[in-house]
């Protein structure tokens, strides 16, 4: 009896392992189908583990999946009688694989909540957790029609099931939508923070990914917004709206915005710079930025801050060709030749690079680094003191990694 139990156990086991690994294949094959990359790896969003979580639970019901689907449909039928335990939503989170799965878990969600509302029971959250499975499923209007369900009004109140929606939306090249999923997190003010950073920087990739003369606007005011109310503008951001600016043709602009990145020798900017007085003419300049090249002290291997773009050499090369500077030109040539025989020139696109996934952001502001030193080694006493007193500290979330 016990062998053939555990025979059943180990075959039910590897069935729902191929039904994962083909699921997981079809839904990473039609994102690589639209022409768009995560901005946010797996692991920030917290995919990878709410992967784990829906394997266990379904191995924890082996054949009864089904059954569990009816038993949670019918108990919908007389809503008034109905009690939607947590247990059984957070069961239904991991073992929704279709369409009506998803109107039953809805149902679910919107019962649960009105039987706890403004009362939370255990930590448990189940925003994110929802949103990470219409990511998962590859739902991104379902993942809007939910956060937009009066009925589900709080339900959705963390940064992370915003984050992983827009994220959702960015993938399916819904960039207007995830730009009205952000409008709602602005008017919300979860936590209340106006600009939450990871929300942020999605709202400009849609805004550099739409590339019109409207999203060029939208991005700018933005931008500008966000540093009066306060918030620290990294590189990233910088780069997106300034290509988003050298795309739509305002060169002058572009230059504006690198000025104020505190990194001016990366990969992004520096051919961004590139580009922007390539298409102003100002020839001497960008030959200026290119000589600086030449002049490194070489490791082994070149690194982002030591390469150009071959797309701003393109850029440079056609300004170059509308100039009468015959001295300039020779130069430039001479440069090129060196920049080529130290392998100084990458052939990633100026896309490819400031929309690469992002995995946790890094502060990079002046003195950040030696505070995030002394935190950590304070950090690090503390966790000493707790195992002492056999306590632990909290796990640290995505809104840490904000």
């Amino acid at each position: 009896m016990l062998i053939s139990s555990l025979s059943r156990f180990c075959l039910n086991t590897q069935q729902y392992s191929t039904k994962l690994c083909t699921n997981t294949t079809l839904i990473l094959k039609s994102h690589q189908l639209r022409g768009c990359r995560l901005l946010y790896t797996r692991a920030n969003l917290g995919l990878e583990k709410f992967e784990s979580y829906r394997k266990r639970t379904h191995i924890q019901f082996s054949n009864g999946v089904d059954t569990f689907k009816e038993n949670m449909s019918k108990s919908l039928i007389n809503p008034e009688k109905t009690i939607v335990f947590m247990e059984d939503l957070k069961n239904m989170i991991y073992l929704t694989e279709t369409e009506s799965d998803t109107e039953l878990l809805l149902d679910m969600a919107k019962k649960y909540h009105q039987q706890h509302r403004g009362v939370r029971f255990g930590s448990f959250t189940f925003g994110p957790e929802m949103m990470r499975l219409f990511h998962w499923l590859n739902q991104p209007d379902a993942a809007k029609k939910a956060l937009e369900m009066k009925e589900m009004e709080g339900f959705f109140d963390q940064m992370v099931s915003y984050q992983v929606a827009m994220n959702l939306l960015y993938v399916n090249s819904q960039y207007n939508e995830a730009l009205e999923v952000f409008e709602q997190v602005q008017c919300r003010r979860i936590g209340g923070v106006r600009y939450p950073k990871n929300c942020f920087t999605l709202a400009l990739a849609c805004c550099y990914k739409l590339d019109t003369s409207e999203s060029l606007d939208s991005a700018l005011q933005l931008l500008e917004s966000a540093q009066e109310y306060g918030l620290f503008v990294n590189r990233r951001l910088l780069c997106l709206v300034a290509g988003l600016c050298v795309n739509q043709g305002r060169p002058n602009s572009a230059l504006e915005i690198l000025a104020r990145s505190n990194t001016t020798t990366h990969i992004a900017v520096t051919s961004l710079k590139v580009m922007a007085l390539s298409q102003l003419d100002r020839t001497e300049e960008f030959v200026g930025i290119l000589r600086s090249f030449t002049q490194m002290d070489l490791p082994s291997r070149t690194t982002n801050t030591q390469r150009i773009l071959h797309q701003a050499i393109v850029s440079a090369e056609e300004a170059m060709a509308r100039s009468e500077k015959k001295e300039l030109i020779a130069e430039f040539q001479r440069i090129l030749k060196s920049l080529q025989e130290h392998d100084q020139i990458s052939q990633e696109t100026i896309d490819a690079v400031i929309t690469r996934p992002i995995d946790q952001y890094e502060d990079r502001r002046p003195g950040q680094k030696e505070k995030a030193r002394l935190a950590a080694s304070f950090s690090g006493l503390q966790r000493q003191s707790s195992r002492l007193h056999h306590q632990h500290l909290p796990r640290r979330g995505l809104m840490d990694m904000e």
